[in-house]
């Protein structure tokens, strides 16, 4: 099993070893170059000093660097310089042996003066020389690690980046999921710190679902109950207009009308539970979308001339989808059934279905009153009614088109018409070879 802690210590123990080992060879390297660069020098120096005039020309060795050079100087106990450095740079004395540090010829010096009853001896090297040695230092010390801590940055990303790219992954398997999936979240090669997580996930999608489909099969239940009581009231109140006098004609004629809508709104609940409890399981068929569409409009065409309005199909591409036949008839029926509700009589209802390159759309455009620019984002909230009180309806059509139009991959945009009054449906949808072929 995969763990952040564990993968993320064995990378970050294996790179730490790994440069501090580089850096160890490296800064050793570099420090015996220096050091033996400098011993070279201290050896030169004492032979110089040592043999009395020993010329720079008769000591081979290392290329001369005068700031390298010790100044020695010897006093006999009357003070008489008994030697003196080639170099003919002469220090002050010091009053007293031991350490000090001094300036002399516009330069800083290191000098120790050590001495005894027949002669004094002083050393001395100038700072510039020390300090040039402690930054060498550092930086052979430094350099090192400076340069590996780029490598160690991208050691550690890449690390990181293999690890946590699991969780990527759970990430986009969860995004790509739909509303009605029942498939568990997979937990192999998850990290095990965040697999409790992942699980806990897939018992409360499970919770989800059941609650989900409890409200639903309630829903359908309920309205398929209601169905048969609605009916028989509907055969009751026909019963008892037979034998009504002409006086209870109007009252009877409100209580048929109430039923009905009663009636109406129980198939509406009935076709949006059907809609929510449709999944992936049934195969999808290869549906004739202009075949559908036309026979949508022709299945209307007696309610439009009933309340005078013009139906009729304006353009007609012949495109071949992929889908349920039964949904796709349910999404475009309640479209055009609800231009017509909303469209006065006189005015008129134009669908067409066109296809542009990759991509096909359906559009519905009606001369009615349209709606507020404001109610637009809510025309597909349940029960919600932008239009008229006159004008029957449930609010639930737009709510069924549209989970239909999700469940194929269909996008629908309601706007109000530029040219005049009324509303423009447009569902769209592109062209692919998982779920849309071209005739």
């Amino acid at each position: 099993m995969t763990s952040l802690r564990r993968t993320a210590l064995i990378w970050m123990t294996a790179l730490l070893t790994v440069v501090g080992v580089l850096a160890f060879f490296v800064s050793y390297d570099l420090a015996r170059r220096e050091a033996a660069d400098f011993l070279d020098g201290q050896l030169r120096q004492i032979a110089l000093n040592a043999g009395i005039g020993l010329a720079n020309a008769e000591a081979p060795g290392a290329k001369h660097d005068p700031e390298d050079e010790f100044v020695i100087a010897i006093w006999n106990p009357a003070g008489e310089a008994m030697r003196n450095s080639p170099s003919g740079i002469d220090l002050p004395r010091l009053s007293k042996p031991g350490y000090a540090t001094i300036q002399a010829n516009g330069e800083d010096w290191r000098v120790y003066l050590a001495g005894d009853a027949r002669r004094s001896v002083q050393v001395a090297q100038r700072m510039s020389v020390r300090q040039e040695m402690a930054e060498a230092a550092a930086i052979q010390a430094g350099a090192p690690i400076l340069i590996l801590i780029p490598l160690a940055w991208l050691i550690v990303g890449w690390a990181l980046g293999q690890v946590l790219g699991r969780l990527k992954d759970v990430a986009a398997e969860i995004a790509e999921r739909g509303v009605d999936s029942r498939e568990q979240i997979p937990v192999a090669g998850v990290p095990s710190e965040v697999r409790p997580m992942v699980e806990a996930m897939n018992v409360l999608t499970n919770r989800l679902q059941h609650a989900l489909e409890q409200q639903k099969r309630f829903v359908s239940d309920a309205a398929h109950e209601l169905r048969t009581p609605l009916a028989a009231l509907h055969i009751q109140i026909d019963n008892l207009r037979a034998n009504a006098g002409n006086d209870q004609s109007s009252l009877i004629s409100e209580l048929l009308a109430g039923v009905s809508r009663a009636t109406a709104l129980v198939e509406q609940l009935l076709r949006l539970a059907r809609s929510e409890n449709a999944n992936g399981e049934a195969r999808r068929e290869t549906v004739d979308l202009s075949e559908l569409v036309t026979q949508c409009v022709a299945d209307f065409v007696p309610l439009a001339d009933a309340k005078g309005v013009d139906l009729g199909i304006a353009a007609r591409d012949t495109v071949v989808v992929q889908g349920w036949p039964a949904d796709l008839k349910m999404l475009f029926g309640n479209l055009v059934d609800n231009a017509i509700r909303y469209t006065p009589a006189g005015g008129s209802v134009d669908v067409s279905v066109r296809q542009n390159g990759n991509s096909v759309a359906v559009e519905i455009l009606d001369t009615g009153c349209g709606v507020a620019k404001a109610d637009i984002p809510r025309l597909f909230d349940r029960f919600f009614r932008a239009a008229p009180l006159d004008v029957e309806g449930s609010g639930l059509g737009l709510s069924i088109a549209d989970a239909v139009a999700t469940r194929h991959g269909f996008a629908i945009q309601i706007e109000n018409r530029a040219d005049r009054a009324g509303l423009r449906v447009r569902v769209s949808a592109l062209l692919d070879e998982g779920s849309l072929n071209q005739r």
